[in-house]
């Protein structure tokens, strides 16, 4: 939104609490105990350094550069790059997931998901 003179962010396209019929509901509702897969794409010039609470996930690839096979709640998604994060839902509860730049994340990137 260049004319106020800031960005606004999003995850999925929808900044939180986005134009949806809920604006408050999880980006994801997950069953304890299974796998999954999360594939996240960064189509901004800038990086984000994606983070998540309550889990731990490997990153399983990227589209730029060789990764090693390191467990983080956090990683640093480049301009561009594709990356697929791999974790169990083994903790119940309701997680955030956003940008760990506080004008990114408080401008609309952040959301959450629901491990039930």
């Amino acid at each position: 939104c260049g004319s106020l003179g800031y960005s606004f962010w999003a995850i999925n396209k929808v900044p939180w609490p986005g134009d949806t019929p809920d604006p408050t509901a999880p980006l994801a509702e997950l069953k304890l105990g299974r796998s999954y897969v999360i594939d996240m794409e960064n189509l901004t010039p800038q990086s984000h350094p994606i983070h998540l609470h309550g889990m731990s996930f490997k990153v399983l690839s990227s589209s730029t550069r060789r990764v090693q096979p390191l467990v983080s709640d956090t990683y640093l998604i480049q301009p561009d790059e594709k990356v697929q994060l791999g974790f169990v839902a083994d903790n119940p509860g309701d997680w955030l997931l956003h940008c760990h730049i506080i004008e990114h994340q408080k401008s609309g990137m952040t959301s959450y998901i629901r491990v039930a």
